[in-house]
């Protein structure tokens, strides 16, 4: 029928069906490719509702935790009082909207609170999705790695959209199901080796510092790598370190010369350090570190300490943020952390539109599909630059800043390069 028109009865179908010049290996690839989408409605979809999930890490800060919860929660209560109104009364509008109303759902919000290490996981996820079933995960706080979550989403075949993580699946994630902001520590380890060969002079030498845990060691294996391909005559030298007396000692011997590079788990603490000893290199940090760093290192610390920045430059103009603003100040929404409300709305926004153009077909593959079209839709709430997928690809943003400390002002820093794309 796609190659010569003619169906499996041998009737010749209208001139109208366009044909295609397909090998016998592509027909095959095709069918293949069509025996993977799903044939059933996915999971966590009823007849009235559409269940939701957003998972939280056991080292979240309950802060954050719970400003990301009130952003959700009042998210999915407004989308239910549209709903409401607009099923109450089916013919609100004959001619187009009332057409859909087979496809509105109720959300219904799920809170999956993970505990012990990383290794068990797995079992919660699947004792959780077992009880309750959901059609995806939305938004999200995970303070440690995301590989375990994101093996369980894969194996689900189920959207994970746009957790707030810094250390995300490692790779460019190319078709898996978790979606993120950007590529976390990693993206920021490549963006500053970027960085330091494109400058005027190479450093003499790069020492870099590292916590114990993958929150230390893979942004510091990325900078290796990075390096290693960039500045492959710059020697770095990688050192490592488990608490405060750790770091103190890992800091002797560097000279003014050395360009000091620091990924801490304790970010607070590691800048405590850091003010306390003064070392007379140069400094670069995580954007982790930004606000303990402004408010803590000494004024002859603050001109050779430069932060790495993979988010909205200050001052930026993003219409999306100020109706999204608008939005939260209406219902009285506390906006106690700016940037991951601004995200968890950016992540409930993509929800909401993928299954607006869903409409009945709720499949898990098809509203995939459809976020990777709408990511860089006017719908940016001014967190990064700019947002963006392709088929297939998973990181919305790809590049980072260097940023300079500027304790006096609001913000606290100012960007001080063009936007790097490792």
């Amino acid at each position: 029928a796609l190659r010569e028109g003619v169906d499996p009865a041998g009737h010749e179908l209208d001139p109208i069906m366009p044909r295609y010049d397909l090998s016998a290996q592509d027909v095959a690839n095709l069918a293949a490719f069509l025996r993977t989408l799903a044939a059933e409605i996915s999971p966590g979809v009823e007849k009235t509702e559409i269940h939701l999930a957003t998972i939280i890490g056991p080292g979240a800060d309950p802060e954050a935790a719970e400003a990301m919860l009130r952003t959700m929660r009042l998210y999915v209560e407004w989308m239910n009082k549209d709903t409401e109104g607009d099923t109450r009364n089916p013919t609100f509008s004959p001619d187009y909207r009332s057409n859909f109303i087979p496809a509105y759902r109720y959300w219904t919000l799920h809170v999956w609170r993970l505990e012990g290490p990383p290794g068990t996981w797995r079992a919660q996820l699947d004792a959780l999705h077992a009880e309750r079933p959901v059609f995806a995960t939305v938004s999200g706080l995970v303070e440690g790695p995301w590989d375990e979550i994101g093996a369980f989403c894969d194996d689900m075949r189920m959207p994970c959209l746009f957790p707030d993580t810094e250390l995300p699946t490692p790779g460019e994630g190319r078709y898996g199901y978790s979606v993120f902001f950007n590529r976390g520590l990693a993206l920021e380890a490549e963006a500053l080796a970027t960085h330091l060969a494109d400058a005027a002079a190479p450093p003499a030498r790069v020492v870099q510092l590292h916590a114990e845990g993958p929150k230390g060691s893979r942004p510091a294996a990325a900078l290796e790598a990075a390096m290693a391909r960039l500045l492959p005559d710059v020697p770095v030298e990688t050192r490592g370190f488990a608490d405060a007396e750790g770091l103190r000692a890992a800091l002797a011997g560097l000279g003014a010369e050395d360009t000091l590079v620091v990924w801490p788990g304790d970010a607070a603490g590691t800048v405590a350090v850091l003010a306390e000893t003064q070392p007379p290199a140069r400094l670069f940090l995580p954007s982790a570190a930004q606000q303990a760093a402004a408010r803590t290192l000494p004024a002859t610390m603050i001109p050779r300490t430069r932060v790495i920045w993979p988010y909205e430059r200050p001052g930026a103009y993003h219409p999306r943020k100020f109706r999204v603003r608008g939005w939260m100040h209406s219902r009285r929404l506390p906006v106690t952390h700016p940037r991951l409300q601004m995200q968890t709305c950016y992540a409930m926004t993509m929800m909401e539109f993928g299954l607006m153009h869903a409409i009945t077909d709720f499949y898990r593959d098809y509203v995939m599909e459809i976020v990777e079209h709408l990511a860089e839709s006017e719908l940016n709430t001014g967190t990064h630059p700019e947002l963006a997928l392709g088929p297939g690809q998973r990181i919305a943003s790809k590049g980072a800043f260097i940023a300079e400390l500027t304790p006096d002002t609001r913000p606290g820093y100012r960007v001080v390069s063009d936007w790097i794309v490792p």
